[in-house]
């Protein structure tokens, strides 16, 4: 016990001594005894968050009143009373007031230790809470928290302030009383898989990312962050790259035209040839960045994002069919494993191609020749789940938090690995406009990429 842990023993004046002083300071207590209420505030001006305070007075109903008025402005403070009277109703208004702890003389010293031992246990869990309610309250990201069965909880001053909901509004109500946006709404339903992430945009123009986790025994707790800035900066981004790609592609189109009909007005040597070769692998690879970019605002924009009844086995065969070629090329083994009948999904056809594509692009170029590249896909619960392994190299594990991100490239890779860095990042997008979700396993003998696509 820390010698830190003062407790003042207050009795009236010609009381006798009730407490055995001597059996708390054993205990590694720091007491001090006084019989006036004048050093009891010169006491309270000083005492701290881990100090407590015994009175101890004849009279039961005359020392609850003294405990209220001390416990009005200092209500963190632990008080154990004690009294010769005992009655089940002053022992309810000590409670009702925020007493801990009532005894009656005599008693034993073993149960006071006891209970001032539980006093200053429950003291700094409070005081734990009430730092976290403070935090809590002054972020100014928005927190929900609900229930697991849907009644609110808690609501943070900046959630309340976005979504216009008074203080006196939450109290034993559930989210679908409070809140009436579809979108904050659907955060809450029972099906939801979770942790869970989505944005809103509100009718005044703000947009925020919210994040939804499960608290087990407890509910569900939503984290609100307004990102109408970052939506903004990226639309700016967005529009300047898509501008640009479309600037450059026209005249990349006549260098490579020029340059491939140089041959055909005279004779070259060798070395001119070598040049040729270079200028046109270089246009092909800007050119493959600029598809990729407007690939990428295309996808973020929310461009052509009409959806549909999508059936994910066609487009996976249409991708194996486009890229048999590079397989063969590469002499690799190719193992597909889907069902007869999987159930359609809500998606964009065009995209989704893009994203099954790029995913086995990806795993043939770091699978070696004689690889073997193996993907298949499954029905779980209300999830399709696709995914596409290869024996390759693997990711390091530094990386793998970075290997969406745009331009990334890993640590591992050579020079000359072709790639514009941006393969899996349009798949990353993808999967985010489909309210999906993707990861990764790697060790040095490969690699796997798991997508959960929601059934319609």
């Amino acid at each position: 016990m820390a010698a830190t842990n003062q407790i003042l023993i207050f009795s009236m004046p010609g009381m006798p001594q009730l407490v055995d002083q001597s059996v708390l300071i054993a205990a590694g207590y720091d007491v001090e005894a006084v019989s006036h209420p004048q050093a009891v505030e010169s006491w309270l001006t000083t005492f701290l968050a881990d100090d407590l305070m015994i009175i101890v007075h004849p009279s039961a109903s005359e020392a609850l009143r003294y405990s209220a008025e001390i416990l009005e402005d200092h209500p963190c403070l632990p008080i154990i009373l004690i009294t010769n009277e005992v009655d089940l109703s002053l022992l309810k208004h000590a409670l009702e007031i925020g007493i801990f702890d009532y005894f009656t003389y005599p008693f034993e010293s073993s149960a006071l230790l006891l209970s001032i031992k539980r006093s200053l246990v429950r003291q700094t869990s409070w005081q734990e809470w009430n730092r976290f309610a403070r935090v809590l309250a002054n972020l100014d990201d928005g927190i929900i928290i609900v229930d697991l069965d849907g009644y609110l909880l808690t609501m943070n001053r900046s959630a309340r302030n976005i979504f216009s909901v008074g203080e006196d509004q939450i109290g034993g109500k559930t989210a679908g009383e409070v809140f009436h946006h579809p979108d904050i709404l659907d955060i809450f339903k029972s099906q939801n898989t979770l942790p869970r992430q989505s944005e809103i945009s509100l009718e005044d123009g703000r947009v925020f990312s919210i994040q939804a986790s499960l608290i087990p025994e407890i509910g569900i707790a939503v984290v609100i962050r307004e990102i109408t800035h970052l939506k903004e900066l990226d639309r700016i981004k967005t529009d300047f790259v898509n501008t640009i790609s479309h600037d450059l592609r026209s005249p990349l189109t006549a260098i490579y035209g020029f340059v491939s009909l140089i041959d055909r007005v005279g004779p070259i040597n060798d070395q001119q040839i070598e040049f040729i070769h270079h200028i046109q692998s270089s246009v092909q690879h800007i050119t493959a960045l600029i598809n990729d970019l407007m690939d990428l605002g295309r996808v973020e924009a929310d461009y052509d994002i009409q959806m549909q009844d999508v059936n994910l086995k066609d487009i996976i065969n249409q991708s194996f069919e486009n890229l048999d070629y590079q397989i063969s090329e590469k002499m690799q083994e190719l193992v597909l494993s889907i069902p007869e009948e999987i159930p359609g999904i809500l998606g964009n056809p065009l995209h989704l191609q893009r994203m099954v594509s790029n995913l086995l692009e990806n795993a043939i170029k770091f699978t070696p020749p004689l690889g073997k590249i193996s993907a298949q896909c499954r029905v779980e619960t209300s999830q399709l789940i696709f995914e596409v392994k290869d024996n390759g190299p693997g990711i390091p594990l530094t990386d793998q938090p970075h290997i969406f991100d745009k331009f990334y490239r890993g640590s591992n890779l050579s020079q000359n690995t072709q790639g514009t860095g941006l393969g899996l990042s349009i798949v990353k997008s993808v999967v985010d406009k489909h309210h999906g979700r993707i990861w990764l396993e790697s060790s040095p003998t490969g690699t796997t990429f798991t997508v959960i696509l929601p059934i319609k």
